[in-house]
């Protein structure tokens, strides 16, 4: 009972965060995002936790998706981007209902070694992060776009400059960037204590590194040849599709198709 109410109420919560409000009303939309970040937490303590740390695909989703929208929240508490939480709530309420559809049993470890609790949980707020970043990318294009059309749009505003939004963007890059990073080399020279198997170098090596490649190469064009504007973004989101590939892709194959 308490988990079908968790299910829905964060469901319902999250609904109403999308209305448009008066700026003096932005409070409740803050407190409504609060809330159901509490209801799905709730159904990660259930299907996750409880469930001997099952791990599949979509509690996968379920979790970088809370991660996401508590840095929205946190972020978001002195900048009013108007129209974010659009871009970012919707693919959480899609996640919601994919996950009440399609989560099924998939422990891949027992959660009992530390290096894999921590190689777990740096590769969440790392991949939470990143995913804030390509999110954020998108409304900063959204604005750009906007600005160049030399109209105002009801849905996609900000009290902020573009500069601004973009320096922002690259200070949140590369903190997930250092975050990738450990991911990626804890997975690679921790392997068989993580993973209880050797480094194997397949299809979501290829991409984890490939992605983890791009995303060093837009940070560097950008602190060392001032790299910005539509080709820093149309990077970055490159980056994040590859690195969509790596992790989700690989699990959605495993999981679904080939199962």
């Amino acid at each position: 009972m308490l988990y079908l109410s968790s299910y829905i109420f964060a469901l319902l919560l999250y609904w109403l965060s999308l209305f448009n409000l008066n700026d003096k009303y932005i409070s409740v939309k803050r407190l409504s995002v609060a809330l159901a970040l509490i209801c799905h937490a709730l159904l990660i303590y259930y299907d996750v936790l409880l469930r001997s740390f099952n791990f599949d695909f979509s509690n996968a989703l379920l979790v970088v998706s809370i991660i996401t929208v508590f840095f929205y929240l946190i972020f978001n508490i002195k900048m009013h981007h108007k129209g974010l939480e659009k871009i970012i709530i919707i693919p959480t309420i899609l996640i919601l209902i994919f996950h009440s559809i399609f989560s099924h049993e998939h422990t891949i470890r027992n959660d009992d070694s530390i290096y894999y609790l921590l190689h777990i949980g740096i590769a969440i707020i790392g991949y939470g992060l990143l995913t804030y970043s390509a999110f954020f990318s998108i409304f900063i294009m959204f604005l750009e776009k906007n600005l160049h059309r030399k109209k105002l749009s009801s849905f996609f505003s900000s009290e902020n400059s573009l500069l601004g939004m973009e320096k922002f963007l690259f200070f949140i890059l590369g903190f997930g960037f250092i975050l990738l990073t450990i991911t990626i080399f804890t997975g690679v020279f921790f392997s068989n204590e993580i993973f209880g198997q050797p480094f194997i170098f397949n299809h979501k090596t290829f991409f984890g590194i490939t992605s983890w490649l791009f995303y060093a190469y837009v940070l560097y064009q950008r602190f060392f040849n001032g790299l910005r504007g539509k080709k820093a973004l149309h990077y970055s989101l490159t980056a994040f599709i590859l690195l969509l590939l790596s992790y989700f892709g690989s699990k959605f194959v495993i999981e679904y198709l080939l199962s």
